[in-house]
C-alpha cells in the first residue's frame, strides 16, 4: 500500500488488513506507536522515512515485520525495538542520533542490515552491538566518531561489509578487526587518519586483507 506524500499526520485507520508493504514516507508523522499497526497481522516492509518523526513508541508485538525504515527523520533515541523479533532490516540513517546504549539491539538478533549513517555518533560503547551474531551490513558511515572500543565487531561473526567512511578517526585500536574474519568490504575513506605508529597495525591488516 502506497501513502507516500499524502499529507498524513496520523496512520490511516482503513489500511486493508492482509497489508504486507505499507510506504507512509514524505508525510507529518512526527509522532507515532507500532500500535498503530496492530490490525496489519502480515505487515512485513514498513517505510516510515522523511516524516521529521522525534518519537516512535515500540512493544506492542508486530511478529512479522521484517524491515523498519526510519531514514531522513529527527529521532535523536534509539527505539527500544521491543516486539519486533523478525526484523531483519533497521535503516535509521540521516537521524539525530549521538548515543547508543549498550545492547541497544539484542532485541532484534536476526538483523541482518543495520543502517546508523549520517548520524551524530561520537563514541560507541563497546557493547553496542552485542548479540547481532546475523548481522552481515553495518553502516556507521558520516557519523563523528573519533574512535572505537577495541571489541566492537566481536559479536559480528557474519558481518560481511563494514562502512566507517567521513567520520573523524586518527587511528583503529589494535585487533580491532576479529582475528581470521573475511570481509567482503570495508569501507575507511574521508577519516583524518593519523599516519604515526599507531597505525601500524591497520596497515598491516589492510596489507594481509
Amino acid at each position: 500500500v502506497n501513502c507516500t506524500e499524502q499529507g498524513l499526520s496520523a496512520v490511516p485507520s482503513d489500511l486493508p488488513e492482509e497489508t504486507g508493504i505499507l510506504l507512509l514516507s514524505a508525510n507529518n508523522l512526527t509522532s507515532l506507536s507500532i500500535a498503530a499497526f496492530l490490525p496489519l497481522t502480515q505487515l512485513q516492509d514498513l517505510d516510515l522515512s522523511e516524516n521529521r518523526m522525534v518519537a516512535l513508541q515500540t512493544g506492542p508485538p508486530l511478529p512479522s515485520l521484517k524491515e523498519l525504515i526510519l531514514s531522513h527523520n529527527m529521532l535523536q533515541d534509539l527505539p527500544t525495538l521491543k516486539g519486533l523479533p523478525a526484523l531483519t532490516r533497521l535503516a535509521m540513517a540521516y537521524n539525530s542520533l549521538a548515543v547508543l546504549a549498550p545492547g541497544a539491539f539484542q532485541a532484534v538478533p536476526q538483523l541482518q542490515d543495520l543502517d546508523l549513517r549520517g548520524n551524530k555518533l561520537r563514541t560507541l560503547p563497546q557493547e553496542a552491538f552485542v548479540g547481532l551474531r546475523a548481522l552481515k551490513d553495518l553502516d556507521l558511515s558520516d557519523n563523528l566518531l573519533e574512535e572505537l572500543p577495541k571489541e566492537l565487531l566481536q559479536d559480528l561473526h557474519k558481518l560481511e561489509t563494514l562502512w566507517l567512511s567521513g567520520n573523524r578517526l586518527q587511528t583503529l585500536p589494535t585487533d580491532f578487526f576479529p582475528e581470521g574474519h573475511i570481509f567482503m568490504y570495508v569501507f575507511l575513506t574521508e577519516n583524518p587518519w593519523h599516519c604515526d605508529c599507531e597505525l601500524r597495525y591497520l596497515r598491516l591488516w589492510i596489507r594481509q586483507n
